[in-house]
């Protein structure tokens, strides 16, 4: 991360921009936290009605609701890792320290394989 170079004499001000440009790193990756977050919890979620609500409801109620939520993670891995590499692009600079823009897009795409191998689960297990 950008610093104060080591001849600053004590007491100088901090730099302002460095200092913007960090702030606006962590937020991305706070944003990225968040739509994960989001889509954990809608996946889960979506399991959760598939199990526990197939004896209480009509297949196709539960069978709407939980696809529904589990395609909603999907997408909201995928658009995690689309928001964060939108903003690492206009970033990039050789001093910044950032998460690895193909560790961000690996961890989104397995967890979208994930969301999309269960639908299908949840989806042959209700129709089965």
């Amino acid at each position: 991360m950008p610093d104060t170079p080591p001849d600053t004499p004590p007491g100088t001000p901090p730099d302002t921009t460095a200092l913007a440009i960090d702030r606006t790193i962590l937020a991305n990756e706070r944003t990225f936290q968040a739509w994960i977050r989001t889509g954990l919890s809608a996946l889960a979620t979506g399991f959760g009605v598939a199990r526990f609500l197939n004896e209480t409801m009509p297949l196709w109620m539960y069978l709407g609701i939980s696809s529904g939520l589990v395609l909603l993670s999907a997408g909201a891995f995928w658009l995690a890792g689309w928001r964060y590499g939108h903003l690492h692009g206009r970033l990039k600079a050789p001093d910044l320290d950032m998460t690895p823009l193909w560790a961000v897009r690996t961890a989104s795409t397995v967890l979208m394989a994930v969301a999309l191998l269960g639908l299908i689960g949840i989806i042959l297990d209700g129709l089965g």
